[in-house]
Formats: C-alpha cells, structure tokens, sequence
C-alpha cells in the first residue's frame, strides 16, 4: 500500500500513548530539510502496542510497513515544462447522418386525426369501464353465502368480479394516458 502525502519539507510523526483509557492520542510534527530523495515513513509496532510513525527506525520497535515519499517538484508547477507530447496521428471519422423524411401537411393531418380520435375513443372506454364499475356494485345471484346465524356476506365470485371491474377502469385510465400524451407529443 503506497499513499503520498501532501506536506513537502513537513514529515508526519504520529505516536499513540495507549498507557491507560484516560490517556489522550498525541500527534508531534518535525521538520525534515528539503531533499531530492525519497523519503521513507516507517510504522512501527512497539513492545506495549503502541504504533509508531518515523522517518528512522527505532531500534526496540518492529516495522510493520513502509512507506516512501516522493520529493515535491521544485519551482512554479504553473511554468514548468510538460513532457513531449505522444506521437499519435489524428483519426478522421465521418458521422452519417441520416434525415427523418418530412411529412406532407396531409400526412401530418391524418395523423393529428388518428391521435384525436384515440383520445375520444379511450375517454368513451373510460366512461363505460366506469360505469359497468358502478352499475356491478350489486351482488349478483350467487354471490352471497348464508352464515350460520342466517345472515348472509358476499363471497369470493363477488369480490372476484370487482377486482376485474376495478381493472377494467385502471386500464382504461392508462389507455387514455397514453393517448392524452400522443395528443401533447404532436403539438
């Protein structure tokens, strides 16, 4: 696991004090010269548990990772020099475009016609899915099943039949949905 770190002659020395619950975790800072090397950050383990970061080896700590720092690059990075460029040839290609044939004012006519008369239709489905829903809220013979006490409560054949009327409407709504948002697509 590589990780660079911002700071450029700042290198982070983080030691946590695990002595006792009431200890606090304490970050030092030291200043390291600029340098063109590299620089190493080793985490160690002490004896007690306790984890250390440095840029030397303490010698009764064991290094559990290293970690190596490139130097930052010198001068104004807005005025340095970029490397050359890739030698890469440039790759011509044509778009085809393809034109969707106009329609003649007749064609456009029949068209707004179609979609007019869809809608007409779908509100006249609308309106009779609707009332077959309200004219079907009746039970029909057969629909009823006697209780022991001698009264009666509607059955399954009923509740059947009005989720299919309820359906009926629920389509017919989306039907004229749909034509409602042709109708508004073409205008």
């Amino acid at each position: 696991m590589k990780a660079l770190f911002p700071l450029s002659t700042m290198a982070i020395v983080a030691v946590f004090l695990a002595t006792d619950a009431s200890s606090q975790n304490v970050v030092e800072t030291v200043s390291t010269p600029p340098s063109s090397k590299p620089t190493t950050i080793y985490r160690e383990v002490m004896p007690d548990g306790r984890i250390v970061y440095t840029d030397k080896t303490l010698k009764e700590g064991k290094i559990d990772h290293t970690i190596t720092v490139e130097p930052p690059i010198e001068g104004n990075l807005w005025t340095t020099q970029p490397g050359p460029r890739p030698n890469i040839p440039p790759k011509i290609e044509h778009t085809q475009i393809i034109k969707a044939p106009s329609l003649s004012f007749e064609e456009k006519k029949k068209i707004a016609d179609q979609v007019e008369s869809n809608v007409i239709r779908a509100e006249m489905l609308l309106e009779d899915a609707k009332k077959k829903q309200a004219d079907g809220m009746e039970p029909l013979p057969g629909e009823r099943t006697g209780n022991v006490d001698g009264k009666t409560r509607l059955n399954d054949a009923y509740w059947a039949r009005q989720d299919a009327l309820a359906k009926g409407v629920a389509y017919a709504e989306a039907n004229l949905k749909r034509a409602l948002e042709q109708q508004a697509a073409l205008r």
